[in-house]
Formats: C-alpha cells, structure tokens, sequence
C-alpha cells in the first residue's frame, strides 16, 4: 500500500479515545499495538497500550523487563500496562461504587471472588470496563490502545455491555454498560484495527469480524493491517542451474541467489493475495477505511529502536 495509507491512519487514531486491536493468535496483533502506540505518542498525545496478553513481549519491545498491572512509562507520553481480570475487577469495581475501600473489602473477599467467577462475563466486563474508563474519563491519557482478546472472544467481550443491559435491571452498572456501549458505537471515540497476514483465508476471516464488530458492536473499522509482506524486489532473478542442482549442497552463492528468487516469488504471492482479497465481497462487507501493509521484518522488532525504524518504513521515510 502506498506510505500515505499508513500517515492517514495515524492521524485519524491520534483523534480517538479508545483504539481496539485484534486478530488471529499469531498474526502479530501485539507488534501493531506496539507500533500504535509510539507512532500516536510520537504525534504529540499521551498513549497507553493495554495488553490482556500473558506473555511480557510488550514491555519486551518497548525496552521493558516485564508487563505490571498499572501503567508504566516506557516512552515519553507512552505507557503499557497488563489488564489483569481480578485487579481490574477490583478497582473498576471501585469506580462504580465510588470507594475503593469498599471495593477492595468486596472484592478481595475469598468467597465473594468465587462468588464472581460463576457470573458469565464479569471478568471481561471489568477488563474492558478498565480500558474504557481510562480511555474516556480517567484523565491521564488521550488515546488507549487495547490489545484485547483474539478474535473469537473478542466479540464476547465487547458484547458483554450490551448483554447487561439486555438482562440485568437498572442499577450502577447498566449505568456503566450504558456509557460503555455509547463510547463503542461512537466513531469518533472509538475504533477498531485489525491485524492479518497476507493470506486469502486469513484475511476473509478478518473481513468478517469486521462485518460482526460494525453489525452486532456497531463499532468502526479504522484499518486492517496486514503484517509480514515480503520484498518483490528480486523476483526477476532465477538461480544459476535452478531445478538442475541440489541448493542443499551447492555453493554458498547460488544457494543466496536462490533465496533471493524464493522471496520475490512469496512476495509476489502475497501481494496477488491481497489483491485477490480487495476485490472480494468480504473485503467489501467489513467497510474497513484504509488498508495498511507491514513489511516482514527479518531481524524481528526487538527493541524500540526496531519499532520506531518500521514506522518510518511504513510512513515511506525510509526504504529498509
């Protein structure tokens, strides 16, 4: 995709509150967060990722030692933080009772907490209830990245407001899914982006969580990202007695030459697929606004200085 895809999108997420990335396990829903996060920070606007992931690979990327459940600063105006179910439980539950003392005698009670685990939802509803509050009204951030669940569960979780509203009667907390419910279907204010690889079915499966997110969460998709494009610069380039050696055993040059054809051939592929797609009617359902590309990044994104160099590729201010 063109670099101004990529410059348009960061300055349409700098303007929202709350930012939901999601995708498949494994398509690198987090990197993307991650990436978010520095280009919004780097724009002027005070960022939190907030990460429902168990692994540290957030904190990992932004030069952290690990994840903790209140936020901390990696970056100047960004922060990440590890959404955990019963902290979050606690202290949105705090919120809605409007004392933290009684929050945490509640909630921190043996038995009551057993008690909650049998309530369908509770724990996604503070989760997400969290990332909200300080998204919209907790003052310290302009824009919070939520790096929620994978796909599936993800529409649970944004479903919940609405289930309580549908069931539970007139109290704080229809208040709160209330509130909730009018932030997710305020295109202003909230967003959806969502990560796939440069494959057809993939990318059809997240063409279609972004029909059910504008359907059943009546939530706008910002973008789909599709992450690990390779090069098609060398796809031209046939190896030396390709198809006539063993490149197992053949000299280290043919052997590199043969991986340079290789990755322009895969390159070429992706590229056919993400046409393939664009055209399809499930591309044309999810009404994303914008389609952004990720390069393969064949050193990984490990650090900062990685993630802040990929943005710079993905801008088009730099060629590698």
């Amino acid at each position: 995709m063109a670099p101004p895809a990529a410059n348009a999108l960061f300055e349409r997420l700098a303007s929202r509150r709350l930012i939901v990335v999601s995708g498949k396990g494994g398509v690198g829903r987090t990197t993307v967060a991650a990436l978010l996060g520095l280009a919004l920070a780097e724009r002027g606007r005070r960022v939190l990722v907030a990460t429902t992931g168990h692994d540290d690979r957030l904190a990992w990327m932004l030069g952290a030692g690990s994840l903790e459940d209140q936020p901390r600063v990696v970056a100047p105006r960004l922060s990440i933080q590890r959404l955990e179910a019963q902290t979050c439980l606690r202290e949105y539950g705090g919120l809605v009772l409007h004392s933290k003392r009684a929050s945490s005698a509640v909630f921190d009670n043996g038995l009551v907490r057993k008690l909650m685990r049998a309530i369908p939802g509770l724990d996604d509803f503070a989760v997400v209830g969290k990332a909200w509050h300080e998204a919209v009204r907790g003052g310290q951030f302009d824009v919070v990245i939520f790096d929620g669940a994978a796909t599936g569960h993800l529409l649970y979780t944004l479903d919940v407001p609405l289930a309580i509203l549908n069931t539970v009667p007139k109290g704080p907390l229809t208040k709160e899914a209330e509130l909730m419910q009018a932030t997710f279907q305020d295109p202003d204010r909230t967003e959806a982006v969502l990560v796939g690889l440069p494959e057809l079915w993939p990318l059809t499966e997240l063409a279609e969580l972004g029909v059910a997110l504008r359907e059943r969460i009546r939530m706008s998709v910002a973008a789909i990202v599709v992450n690990g494009l390779w090069p098609e610069d060398f796809a031209e380039l046939q190896p030396p007695g390709a198809g006539k050696v063993d490149l197992r055993t053949a000299d280290p040059v043919t052997r590199a030459l043969a991986e340079v054809a290789r990755v322009g051939v895969v390159g070429q592929e992706q590229r056919q697929n993400i046409e393939t797609w664009s055209r399809s009617d499930a591309a044309m359902q999810c009404a994303a606004a914008s389609m952004v590309t990720v390069p393969w990044a064949w050193a990984g994104l490990s650090d900062a200085a990685a993630l802040r160099s990929m943005i710079e590729r993905v801008e088009g201010h730099a060629s590698r």
